[in-house]
């Protein structure tokens, strides 16, 4: 029979192929990246870049993935949860008569095989004949409101909820989009706190046994542009003083290592995060205007990735920028929508970062268009939009500064 580790490697396998990346071997960090972006598009479910990489043994991690994960990594190769794949009998008929001959060797006789698979039929039958039906799930008086404690990072988020009313043997709160971040709390208290390291629009839910019965808003905002290192769990927050002035960000290597971050193995990655909700700008029609540079220039940071994020309540906007040779290493996230520079011309985003780069991002009529230093580089449908814009992030691969930031409605 074949192990967890044999499955994993099959279900790796599947996704390689689906991608078309070529071997997950010349892999990338930013592939990593860009895999998370993908699976969180098809599955509503984010798995980090770290999480993938020590799946795809780029990172040496002893214990094996949690179920959640698996369940996740299984849905994006196509499969309902990772149960289903393992029960698709994906062994080809090679590997099957080299265990059953290893079997023989061992002195058992194939026949028993046969036996034991009948009995195994009659189990699951008959399990699926007596099994009960479902409850029906019934609740009344039912609430759930939270209030962040503080205004800045990190922050902790009160949560009130009543489900002591409710017929349900488990009640949960999740923090996000993300299952990873849901807690199963006490149905008969009322109070749950959740402590936020990322700045962002998320959307709690209150979770009765296996369904989501209450939903809303929760907004951590910071205060004006924050500076940040992307760790896992807790960021490295920068200093204000890192910043001149609200026209001028700047995060220099001499800031960095005053923070004593380590550029030998890669470059950090570099984040400028605003998130206000009062920011409230339609993304249907809106005009985006950004002045920056990435000024880090060492041969381990040599195609200078650069991202600017738009944060929406549906989705996101992602403009990439590298060098003008590593744009098959990139990728455009447009709402729900991946562009995949390995099988797209996303030729136009590569920029020299010699000089400071100029982008615009237009949306209206149901279009969207992306020009660089006054060059169209895309041009396509946006009519579902990602409702309304309430943030902003910049991210460097090293080092950058950013003279200019304008959101507006319309034109």
């Amino acid at each position: 029979m074949p192990e967890e580790s044999d499955y994993i490697t099959k279900c790796r396998d599947l996704i390689e192929e689906k991608l078309g990346w070529g071997k997950s071997t010349a892999w990338q960090n930013q592939d990593f990246d860009k895999l998370s972006e993908k699976i969180f598009a098809e599955t509503k479910v984010l798995l980090s870049s770290s999480t993938l990489k020590r799946i795809w043994g780029k990172v040496k991690y002893k214990s094996s993935p949690n179920l959640s994960t698996l369940n996740v990594l299984a849905q994006f190769a196509g499969y309902e949860n990772w149960r289903a794949f393992t029960a698709t009998g994906w062994i080809t008929t090679e590997e099957k008569t080299n265990s059953i001959v290893t079997a023989q060797r061992k002195g058992i006789p194939q026949k028993y095989f046969f036996i034991a698979g009948l009995l195994l039929l009659f189990i699951f039958i008959a399990f699926w004949s007596f099994k009960k039906q479902p409850r029906h799930l019934g609740f009344e008086k039912l609430s759930f409101t939270s209030k962040p404690v503080t205004l800045g990072l990190p922050n902790t988020v009160i949560f009130q909820y009543d489900a002591s009313h409710s017929n349900a043997d488990s009640v949960f709160i999740q923090q996000s989009w993300d299952s990873r971040r849901r807690f199963r709390v006490d149905k008969q208290l009322h109070e749950y706190t959740s402590t936020y390291y990322y700045p962002g629009y998320y959307r709690a839910k209150l979770i009765l046994d296996d369904s989501i019965v209450k939903e809303h808003d929760v907004y951590i905002e910071t205060e004006g542009w924050l500076g940040i290192i992307e760790k896992s769990p807790v960021p490295v927050y920068l200093p204000k003083t890192l910043f001149q002035n609200q026209l001028v960000l700047n995060i220099s290597e001499k800031e960095l290592l005053d923070q004593k971050i380590d550029f030998q193995k890669e470059p950090p990655a570099v984040s400028l995060i605003k998130v206000d909700k009062t920011i409230n700008t339609p993304s249907e029609h809106m005009a985006l205007t950004v002045q920056l540079q990435n000024t880090y220039d060492k041969s381990n940071g040599i195609c200078r990735q650069t991202s600017i994020r738009l944060f929406g309540t549906t989705g996101v906007i992602d403009i990439p920028l590298c060098n003008i040779g590593c744009v098959g290493e990139i990728g455009l996230m447009i709402g729900m929508q991946y562009i995949n520079g390995k099988t797209k011309d996303l030729s136009g985003f590569g920029v020299d970062f010699s000089n400071e780069a100029t982008v615009h991002c237009k949306t209206g009529n149901g279009a969207i268009s992306i020009s660089i230093n006054n060059k169209m580089v895309y041009h396509g449908d946006f009519k579902q939009g990602i409702g309304r814009i309430v943030g902003a992030k910049i991210t460097f691969m090293g080092t950058g500064i950013v003279r200019g930031f304008d959101l507006k409605e319309g034109d």
